[in-house]
């Protein structure tokens, strides 16, 4: 790991804690939109597999009940219907209640996948900004667009989500979040989702994800308030009216336990009047009204996941950085303490203060101290609203950048995740779901704010195995997608794809990225040998077009003397059986022993 320092401060913090210090400026975030959530989580058919253990509830019960008092928020659930499963209003008690009741009637009935109509019913009352309101999407699936057997009208639903819908949700500032369980998912169309309005996709590989990626994705949405949990102890301030502490626990893990600051000890079983804690098999969360100030312990395995979230009047406001940011591009930050809403700007305290920024990224993890000094890249001394500017350290990757405050009374931290791209579009390259032609799909979709989609042109250059190449031109087919399809190409035979996208960005700068190769198909060879090894995987989902290109004839021929060994097993164990059953029957009537547990068994 490598470690960077510099002389400059990069971004500065400006403290206050006492009630009765003045204050004597305010901040822009003073009147911070609320956060509008909607959540969205499929209930189709293919949750009793992908989801066996329902886990999607206790992952809704932690988002919804983590959402702040105030907030806006609804929950619908769809298959073939989309039903609101906890109407949209004003987050309280009483909301929380329902959200609570709602989770436990999830359930994986649903005949279908109707991702349009949960996205045009959830957002129906998007169709403008609304400066007071942050709005966000969570959206859950593990399919396809499914809302009937017919696949072009499914085709046609997928369309009018790009064409209709989401332009509509990016006209609003709506911000969507994308989770994709399963293979099966629509990756692309859940990406494109995510993308196109500066969100972020995730993909969960078993359900037993469900609960933290539901939780990353909240602290995107909801950006709270946070304390830090150095080595599973907190320091809590009087100045905290409410603390929530989440606690991740693994299998097996001891219950968890906390300590207060007068060294009272307590658990689930036996919490003070002040607290509710709510015990999950993979997570405690715990919420404490008007706790005591001073250092808490948390007796339970250390998590990276592990939160502490607060209501105060003592706020660290930092700048939130897009989701998703182009390499190359610079962004300048602006971090301030705030009590009720107005920057502080006492230097007296100022002066015991220690506040660091931290950005982590890979192997590579770079540490500066914050100085309010009106030198270097900080604007104005002493003023309590410090400008830092970052560059040179955002590389390509995902990074963490964590802001820590230590005022010796108190400490508060902020922790922000984006993703670093080299390139302004997201592109793949899938099967095609037509099985007459058994080609592919070369999709390409803009990320939002790295290029202008109408200043785009996208040429794609496919090579086969033999160096032969064929340049076509990319065409746009909707508002955020440019489509090619390459029903010509085997999925016996290897390509390669090159793809060059020119444009502008939104401020004008020239973009010409060249992306790839991308390597899609087969060689005729190696398709072979992999038939072998997937014939008899029967017990796996396919879609159509892998069906056809597994079973080719030997594959078929593998099943049908499959199939004979298995009547013919199933035979053998019905004539085994009742041959027990006749020669236990016969003894019988020939014994006058006392029935043994066996006897029990034949009878019933």
């Amino acid at each position: 790991m490598k470690i960077h320092g510099v002389n400059t401060a990069v971004i500065v913090i400006c403290v206050f804690f006492y009630h009765h210090i003045s204050v004597a400026a305010t901040t822009n975030r003073q009147h911070e939109p609320a956060s509008d959530i909607r959540i969205m989580i499929d209930v189709s058919g293919s949750m009793k597999w992908n989801d066996p253990q329902n886990l999607r509830a206790p992952a809704l019960r932690l988002v919804t009940s983590l959402l702040p008092k105030g907030a806006q928020a609804g929950v619908w659930t769809f298959g073939k219907f989309v039903n609101m499963a906890v109407p949209l209003g004003e987050v309280d008690n009483a909301w929380k209640e329902q959200a609570k009741q709602a989770a436990a009637q999830l359930h994986s009935k649903g005949l279908f996948t109707n991702i349009e109509d949960t996205l045009g019913t959830a957002t129906w009352d998007w169709k403008e900004p609304d400066d007071g309101f942050q709005r966000s999407i969570i959206l859950l699936t593990d399919g396809l667009v499914d809302i009937s057997r017919d696949t072009s009208e499914n085709e046609r639903s997928r369309s009018r989500i790009l064409d209709i819908i989401l332009p509509r949700i990016q006209k609003s500032h709506g911000t969507i979040y994308t989770i994709a369980l399963s293979g099966e998912a629509d990756d692309v169309l859940l990406q494109q989702l995510a993308a196109a309005t500066n969100g972020w996709y995730e993909k969960a590989e078993t359900a037993e994800s469900l609960e933290r990626i539901f939780f990353r994705m909240f602290e995107k949405a909801a950006n709270p308030d946070t304390l830090p949990l150095i080595d599973n102890s907190v320091l809590v301030d009087e100045s905290i009216e409410e603390l929530t502490l989440l606690i991740f626990r693994k299998d097996g893990a001891a219950p968890s336990q906390l300590v207060t600051p007068d060294n009272l000890t307590f658990g689930e079983d036996s919490v003070p009047d002040n607290v509710n804690w709510n015990h999950e098999n993979r997570y405690d969360l715990i919420t404490i009204a008007k706790p005591m100030s001073g250092t808490w312990h948390v007796n339970a395995d250390v998590d990276p996941d592990n939160r502490v979230m607060v209501v105060t009047d003592l706020r660290m406001i930092t700048t939130t950085l897009p989701n998703n940011i182009s390499l190359g591009d610079e962004y300048t930050l602006y971090i301030s303490l705030t009590q009720e809403g107005k920057v502080i700007e006492k230097k007296e305290f100022l002066h015991f203060v220690k506040a660091t920024l931290t950005q982590q990224s890979n192997d590579n993890q770079w540490e500066w101290m914050l100085l309010d000094n009106g030198r270097d890249l900080d604007e104005i001394a002493g003023d309590g609203v410090y400008a830092a500017h970052l560059g040179e350290t955002l590389l390509k990757g995902e990074h963490t950048l964590t802001v820590d405050v230590d005022g010796t009374t108190f400490k508060r931290t902020h922790r922000q995740v984006i993703n670093v791209y080299d390139s302004p579009v997201l592109a793949a390259i899938t099967p095609t779901k037509d099985t007459a032609t058994q080609g592919f799909t070369l999709s390409v979709m803009p990320r939002a704010g790295m290029i202008d989609p109408e200043s785009m042109n996208i040429t794609a250059v496919i090579t086969d195995k033999d160096k032969n190449e064929n340049t076509l031109a990319v065409p746009r087919i909707n508002n955020s997608e440019w489509r090619l399809g390459l029903a010509d190409h085997s999925h016996h035979q290897r390509y390669s794809a090159e793809i060059e996208i020119t444009g502008e960005r939104p401020n004008g700068k020239p973009v010409n990225v060249l992306i790839g190769p991308l390597h899609f198909g087969e060689d005729i060879k190696q398709n072979e040998e992999n038939v072998a090894n997937q014939a008899t995987e029967s017990d796996l989902p396919h879609d159509n077009t892998v069906k056809e290109q597994v079973m080719a004839p030997a594959a078929m021929e593998i099943s049908i003397n499959w199939l004979s060994v298995f009547i013919q097993v199933i035979v053998f164990n019905i004539l085994f059986a009742a041959g027990i059953f006749f020669g236990i029957k016969t003894w019988r009537k020939t014994s006058n022993t006392i029935s043994t547990p066996w006897d029990d068994l034949v009878h019933e």
